[in-house]
């Protein structure tokens, strides 16, 4: 072999053993938490502050949880399966990690809903599962661009089940209508950005709390 070609093979080689491990580094990166990672420097997870009601007449805004990671549920009072289960797991997450709730780290839980959840509705959704954190409202308006920073997709339906007929309306118009809404629980750091995404019921709430307890260590 010329000395030419083993010293472009040899060189060849090198860079690719170099590549290999940039890939690794960079992967090795993306995937530190148990859910879902999110890109942090996407624009597409940019937040925007908003302002929404909370059970008590009061606003809650974005900026009140400055410097504390911030966990973003999406339910709504009427859910008949997936709410009442992740409203469940937030709560146990207080409790475990209650040195932290509300100075470290807080909750907050926003309508898809807003049709039905008024303020006392949510107030009532949260007294009767004893959950501590704000359930929040708003009008649609408000709402939408929230919505649309966190991902959620929604419509709503009739509910067939409960015996009754679509008559080609919108679900929301008939008075016994569900929501149909793709979503997940959100955690945001410090800084209020998207960090990790936990999918519906797919998510265990002790890996769940280590995820937040990272986020407050950075």
């Amino acid at each position: 072999m010329k000395v030419g070609t083993a010293l472009s093979l040899a060189l060849l080689m090198l860079m690719t053993t170099t590549l290999a491990g940039c890939v690794s580094n960079d992967t090795e990166v993306l995937d530190v938490f148990h859910g879902e990672d999110l890109p942090s420097d996407d624009p597409e997870y940019d937040i925007s502050e908003f302002s929404l009601i909370k059970p008590d007449g009061n606003m809650t805004n974005l900026s009140d949880y400055e410097g504390q990671v911030l966990i973003v549920s999406f339910i709504y009072s009427r859910c008949p399966d997936v709410c009442p289960v992740v409203s469940s797991n937030l709560r146990w997450i207080s409790q475990q990690l209650a040195d932290d709730y509300e100075t470290n780290f807080s909750i907050v839980s926003i309508t898809v809903d807003p049709w039905w959840d008024s303020q006392s509705v949510l107030g009532q959704y949260a007294t009767e599962r004893n959950l501590s954190w704000p359930h929040l409202t708003g009008d649609v308006a408000t709402l939408e661009p929230v919505w649309e920073s966190f991902h959620v997709g929604l419509q709503t339906y009739i509910n067939e089940s409960a015996g009754n007929e679509s008559d080609g309306t919108s679900g929301r118009h008939h008075p016994d209508y569900l929501v149909d809404h793709s979503t997940a629980t959100i955690i945001i750091d410090k800084e209020h950005k998207q960090r990790v995404r936990w999918n519906d019921l797919d998510w265990e709430p002790t890996l769940f709390a280590e995820d937040v307890q990272q986020l407050m260590d950075e």
